[in-house]
């Protein structure tokens, strides 16, 4: 049978092109898709690994974005950087120096749509505070919409909520 099916492929340069054609058409967009798949994750894991540098961290963020959490929708993303700045500089003011930080991005869930992905994973994160003792870990559910434009991926949208690890 195989033989047969391969005879068919081969019997003139046009059906093995054919051949070829087809068969680029179900594995491309896995290959596609996978790479996509690791690009996105390397966009969401230095979003973590920068937690402690906000405006570096803002370069991987869309203008347009849109982030909920603590039952609060913000929708200008350069006026919550301000927001974001300020609220750091007032915490490293009153604990009298920067805290030490390690995120974690755990189990991630990515599904890509063509031009858009969307992942879905635990942010566990320490904090020590300057000059005090280790704040328990927390943790947090976390879903992120990524748009490819100009071939590379941007944070267009999280969704953030509290996981009670009591």
């Amino acid at each position: 049978m195989l033989n047969n099916i391969f005879g068919i492929f081969v019997r003139s340069p046009h059906s093995l092109k054919k051949a070829i054609v087809i068969i680029s058409l179900f594995i491309l967009p896995s290959i596609t898709q996978a790479s996509d798949v690791d690009d996105v994750m390397k966009v969401v894991q230095s979003w973590a690994d920068l937690e402690s540098d906000l405006e570096a961290q803002a370069k991987l963020v869309r203008d347009d974005r849109v982030q909920v959490g603590n039952g609060i929708r913000q929708t200008d993303q350069k006026k919550n950087l301000q927001v974001q700045l300020l609220n750091h500089k007032a915490m490293v003011s009153e604990q009298g120096g920067e805290p030490e930080m390690i995120v974690r991005v755990e189990s991630p869930l990515v599904r890509v749509y063509g031009k858009t992905a969307v992942v879905s994973f635990t942010r566990l994160f320490n904090i020590v505070p300057h000059n005090k003792p280790a704040r328990p870990v927390g943790a947090a559910w976390f879903t992120m919409v990524l748009v490819k434009e100009n071939n590379r991926w941007g944070i267009a949208h999280h969704h953030v909520s509290p996981i009670d690890i009591d």
